[in-house]
Formats: structure tokens, sequence, C-alpha cells
């Protein structure tokens, strides 16, 4: 009975001491011998996020120690890399340095993409790409796949990357994402934490969602924008929420579908963030920055949204301050708490984990990083941006993993494209000068890629209009990394071949076909460059359809030639290119012994070299085509005339066996005009040019030059460039063009 006696009373102790410690400040909690937990809620809100930082400064200024810490979207993204011991002052930097525009294009930068897919740039500009499987086109589940967020993610939180358990971290962690098949929120506390903290930033439509053990997730902010549950039920005390939500826009502002969605998407925000606010007590801080000037992806504005964070702070400095650490009890944490180290890890193995039909030696193959050294991280970066170049992975992310005393396994973990191997590009080219010329053509490319282990690729193409064309070819590599390859081709087109007097008269024209059939072998000179010889069979006809029948005296080849291809492509862009270099060169030779009209050689050059200062681009651009023995028949007399082909004259108005052009052009950036929901990049230009044809190598000089010149008005446009021009060539011949489609 005793016993039961001295247990109640011990209850009832307890009881009443847990009465009294409910009741008491924070500064009587500090007293007592302990102090509340703290823990601070961040919320979604893009680059409004920029606030937190701000906030976290002041709250370090202040001595407030931070216990716990949960985040949705930016709010993860901050409160991931503050819980992963970056300080605030050095998160300041981190969003004021990064590239954002380059972190959401989410495309490998074009001087590191496969040599292929250049080539597929070149011919091919539209931005629109379809995939096929199962009989279906297939639309991607986001327009941005996060491959450039997650590489940065991974490389911000190296030092905690082998920390799976977020309770480990110097401060503890919780991401807060979707779960896009229930709704529910989900709040993220172990695995990899670039990974948490990518699930909980994927806008639904924007990112795709990232699968998580078999749970697909999207940005948290849909079901809880401010965590303060989450924060709540890691065991804070006291709970600091910075609330950085986009407000609701006016009317005035509602005047488009995209408009009138996003409102409907910050109402639902608002919703789920009212119900977390209500969770708050007296005890609790709220923080909402004012931030009337940063919009959700106004990532120039960081400092901006920063110092509203710093403000915020200090209007509620009388509440906080009851929470503030004495200057000996703060220094103390500060040295307590777990800095990693920055020292990067000796990487002694590599190892693929590969879900992909490619085999592990054809990604192994572009992984150059060295063993037995600490990891280079930005040999690291540019080999998984190669690797991503190839367009067949959705993703391609690394991990580190110790294995051992100073051993560490970098981990090259690949995922191959969700909507299947055939990728559907499109092309346009339109030339008139509202007169005597014009040219049409639509191009679809379909290419199955890979096609087999080795990463093999089946390219069609087709192109219907004025000038109707087919070709597949199948690309073989006979090695992991593509050094030497096999190409198999048929090819067969059609055009017409006109013919113009001194005034721009026509004065005949010829329905032309031909058909090609080639085998070649070459090699990849890593992404910049490719080397390829072989032998072809061709077949071409010219059939009159008006004028005089003597200007093309041989109408019908069918012969075999020998040809040697080689190509340098660094261009950092294949429309509007600032840097790099272009050259594609080609020579052939024919022999009357395989059916030629005679023994000749042809050969063709064409080169850009980009040059920027500032804002202004200026191209160096040069095509030089001669026939060594002046053979006058369908497959030699090469086209010179339109838009920067010599401005002013008709498309395609001289031909000749001889041709030269020489080019120098400039650009510059002007503004972005608004076009439906676009923002298209708008250019004014101007070239200066000289060239012509000639019919005999001996009547090639200087003095037969032709000089012209435009001035132009560009538009990038998803689909193919865009040009409104003014052209003059000497002799008084000008004209104004409409061009869409490939320069040069």
């Amino acid at each position: 009975m005793r016993k039961h006696r001295a247990l109640f009373a011990l209850l009832a102790l307890v009881s009443v001491l847990g009465v009294l410690a409910s009741g008491l400040s924070a500064e009587e909690t500090k007293a007592a011998g302990s102090r509340p937990r703290i823990g601070l809620a961040l919320s979604g809100g893009g680059a409004r996020g920029a606030a937190h930082v701000g906030v976290l400064l002041e709250l370090e200024k202040m001595r407030i120690p931070i216990d716990f810490v949960a985040g949705t979207s930016m709010g993860a993204v901050v409160g991931g890399l503050y819980a992963s011991g970056l300080d605030p002052a050095e998160l300041q930097i981190i969003l004021e340095t990064l590239d954002w525009d380059a972190l959401f294009e989410d495309k490998t930068q074009r001087r590191d993409l496969a040599f292929r897919r250049k080539q597929d740039d070149r011919r091919f500009q539209s931005t629109f790409q379809l995939s096929f499987k199962n009989g279906k086109f297939q639309l991607p589940t986001g327009l941005i796949g996060g491959q450039r967020l997650n590489q940065t993610l991974d490389v911000l939180v190296l030092p905690v990357a082998e920390i799976h358990d977020f309770n480990k971290l110097p401060t503890p962690f919780r991401a807060v994402a979707t779960n896009i098949e229930t709704g529910q929120p989900m709040a993220l506390s172990h695995g990899d934490l670039s990974t948490a903290i990518r699930a909980s930033m994927s806008i639904p439509g924007v990112f795709v969602p990232v699968d998580l053990d078999g749970t697909l997730l999207v940005d948290g902010g849909n079901s809880m924008n401010l965590p303060i549950q989450v924060t709540q039920e890691m065991g804070a005390d006291i709970i600091i929420a910075v609330d950085i939500a986009t407000p609701l826009r006016e009317m005035g502002e509602l005047n488009s579908a995209i408009a009138i969605t996003a409102q409907t998407i910050t109402m639902q925000i608002q919703d789920n963030t009212r119900t977390q606010i209500s969770r708050l007590s007296d005890r609790d801080v709220l923080l909402q920055p004012a931030l009337p000037d940063v919009q959700t992806m106004s990532f120039d504005k960081v400092k901006k949204a920063s110092a509203a964070g710093v403000e915020a702070t200090r209007l509620k400095a009388d509440q906080l301050k009851a929470l503030a650490l004495t200057e000996e009890e703060w220094s103390k944490r500060q040295a307590n708490r777990k800095k990693p180290s920055r020292a990067l890890p000796l990487i002694t193995s590599i190892q693929i984990e590969n879900n992909s039909t490619v085999s592990d030696s054809v990604i192994r193959s572009k992984i150059r990083v060295p063993l037995n050294e600490p990891l280079d991280i930005k040999r690291l970066r540019y080999d998984i941006d190669v690797l991503y170049g190839l367009d067949i992975f959705e993703i391609v992310e690394f991990e580190l993993d110790s294995v051992g005393p100073n051993e560490n396994e970098l981990l090259i973990r690949v995922t191959e494209r969700l909507t299947g191997p055939n990728r559907i590009r499109f092309g346009v080219n339109l030339e008139t000068d509202f007169d005597t010329g014009s040219l049409f053509n639509i191009g679809i490319s379909a290419t199955r890629l890979p096609f087999n282990r080795l990463d093999a690729e089946w390219r069609n193409q087709f192109s219907i209009g004025e000038e109707p064309a087919a070709s597949t070819e199948f690309w073989q590599p006979l090695d992991p990394n593509a050094t030497f390859f096999i190409a198999p081709k048929l090819a067969f087109g059609a055009g017409n071949l006109r013919f113009y007097g001194e005034n721009g008269d026509e004065i005949s024209k010829f329905r032309t076909w031909g058909l090609a059939a080639s085998l070649a072998v070459g090699s990849q000179l890593g992404t910049w460059g490719e080397v390829r010889t072989g032998v072809r069979y061709q077949k071409s006809r010219a059939r009159l359809q008006v004028g005089d029948p003597t200007v093309l005296p041989i109408r019908e080849i069918s012969d075999t030639d020998f040809f040697l291809r080689f190509a340098v492509d660094t261009l950092d862009s294949a429309k509007f290119p600032t840097t790099g270099t272009l050259i594609l060169g080609e020579a052939s030779f024919q022999f009357k012994s395989l059916g030629a009209v005679e023994n000749f050689q042809t050969l063709s050059v064409m080169a850009t070299q980009a040059f920027t200062f500032k804002k202004t681009t200026l191209l160096f651009e040069t095509q030089i085509s001669t026939v060594f023995q002046d053979v006058r028949e369908v497959g030699t007399l090469m086209p010179l005339g339109g838009f920067l082909r010599l401005s002013g004259l008709s498309p395609n108005e001289l031909r000749g066996p001889h041709m030269g052009l020489f080019r120098v052009r400039g650009y510059h950036k002007v503004s972005e005009l608004g076009l439906l929901s676009f923002r298209l990049p708008t250019y004014i230009g101007a070239s200066l040019e000289a060239g012509n044809v000639w019919q005999s190598a001996s009547a090639i000089s200087g003095s037969s030059l032709l000089w012209g010149g435009s001035v132009y008005l560009a538009l990038d446009t998803p689909l193919s460039p865009l040009y409104l021009a003014y052209g003059y060539t000497e002799g008084g011949r000008n004209a104004v063009y409409l061009f869409i489609g490939q320069v040069f």
C-alpha cells in the first residue's frame, strides 16, 4: 500500500511540474536550466525565398538558435542547404551567383552535346521535340527534367552526401513534398538530401515528378506550403514561421489563361497556408516579409528579397529577443555545431547503376574522373553533361559512398527516357523576296535512339515542299566510346533548277530528281567533330520544263564516287551563336571507270567563326565550292543568291561549277518581344557580303566579285529563326525578304 501511495505522489508531482513548466516564459525556461527548442518553418515562393536567407542572417545576429528546420519548395532549398552546415552568408553568395536561367533551362550546353545531336540541331532548329512510344505520341510529364538542378544540388550538399538520416545533419531537417497520387503532404526525413529538396520543388507541369521508392512526388506547396505542423512534429517547442507565398493577382493582371491558372494555384496554396498558420500559438513567431516587387521567377532580385527578410525579422525583434542566447552560449553553440568537412573525398572506384538499353561500358566511357585522386568536381560535372547530352537519359545523377578508410565509391545512376526511344523533330525553311523567287519546305526528323547496347541510331528525315526529300541512315558505333563507326545511308531528293539572265529574268527551268546510296566509316572526335570516308552511288536526272535547254548540257548522271568529309562544330548556338567555330568540308573523287562523265574532283568548304563584344556578335563566314575540271552537270552547279547570299538577288539566282561567298554579319540583342505566352529574343543585324559564281576556273578573280549587304530584324521563335530583311547587291538589285529557317 505504501508503494502505491508513493507512486501516486510521484505522478502528482510530475503533473504539477508539467503544468508549471507549460506556463513558463522563455526566460524562465532558460533560467530553469533548459531552453525551448526552436523550429524554423520556411514556405515556398520561388525567388521570393531569398527572404529566408535574410531571416537566417538576422536570427544569427540576434543569437537565436535553430534546432529544427522544415521547408517547402524554395524553403526546402534554403532550409536544406542551411541544415547541411552552410552559413547564411554562404547561402547569400550561392543564391546571388547561381545562373538561375541555366538552372531551369535543363539543357546540356550545346558545346557538350554529342556531335550527332549537334547535327540534328543545325538541320532541325525547332525547340519542340515529340516522342513516340507504344504506338502513341508521348508528351513529357514536365517541361523541365531537372537534370541541371539536380546536378547543382548534388554538388552543394556534397559534404553531407553520406548522411541519409536527416536527423543527423548539422541541423535536423525535413523537406515537404506532395504525393501526386493522394494529394497528401509527405515530410521527407531520410534518403538522398538533394533528391528530397528536388522533390519538394517539383512544380507540377513544369518539373518532371520525382519517383521516390515508387511514389511520385511534386511540389509540397500544393499540400503544405508553410510546414508548421511538420516542424512541431519534429519536436519544436516554439516555431518561427516565414511565409513568403505569392499574393493573389489583381483583376487587371488576370488577362490570360496562364494567369487564371496561376491564380487558382495561388488560391490553393494560400488556403493550406492559412490552415498551417492557425496552428501557431502566442509563443510562436510569424514573419511575412514585404515583397511587392519580387515575383516567383525574379531571381535577379535576390538581394532585395533577402533585405526584406532582414527587415521582417527586425520588426519582430521584441518578441524574438526572449529566445536569444548569451554571447557565451552562442559562441559555444557555434563551436559545437557540426560543420561537415569541405575536403573533397578520394575516389577509389566508379560504379554504374544503369536503368537503360545501352551497356554499362557506353556510360563508363563518358566518365573520365580520375581514380585515386580527390574528386574533380569540374570534371565530374562536365562528364555528366556529356553523358546527358547523348539525349537517351531522363536523368543522370551521382552519389558518393564510403567503402572503407579513405576509400570512396562514385556511383553514376542513369534512367532511360520515360517517353521512349523515338524522337521526332521539325524544321521549316521559307524564303521569299515577294517578287520573283520563293522557297518553302517543311522537314521532319524521326530518330530511334538508342537502337542497341552500343547506342546505335536509326535516323530518318523527310521534307515536303518545293524540294521534297527523304533519307534513312543507320549509324552503328564499333566501340563503347563511338571512336569508330559505320554508317550506311539511302537518300532521295527532288527540286527545281532555275537559270536566270543578267537582268534577273528566268530563262530556263528544270525539274531534278536524285537518288544516292552510300556506305561510310568514320570516327567521332569527342563532342566537337567528326571525320568520315566512304563510297557513294548516285543517279540524277533533270527534265526541262521551260526555256533554253542548252544551259544544262548533261542532264543525267549515274556514277560511283569516293568521298571524304570533315566537320567541326563548337558553336554555342545553332541559331544565334555568340562563340565557337563551325567548319564543314567535303571532297569527292569521280572516275570514268565507275560511270562518271570524266575523271574529276569536287571540293566544298563552309566555315563560321563567332566573336562577341558585350551584346553584339560578329560572324565571319565563307563558303567555297569548286569542280576542278569545269564539269557542268546536275550535281556540280552550285547556287548563290538570296538573303545573306548576295542579298538583293532572287533566291538561287546564280549557278555555276565554281562558287565563292565571303560574309561578315553582326547582330545585337535588343529585347524580348512578347507573343502570346512566349518571350521571343529579338535582334537587329546587318551584313556585308561579297561573292559570285564562275563558269570556269580561269574566270575567278577578286575584281569579278559582286558586293552586297542587308539589314534585318530577327526573332528567335520556338519553331525557327524568323528574319525580315532588306538587301542590296551592286548593279541596282534590291529586295525585301521574309526568311524562316537555317542561315547558311
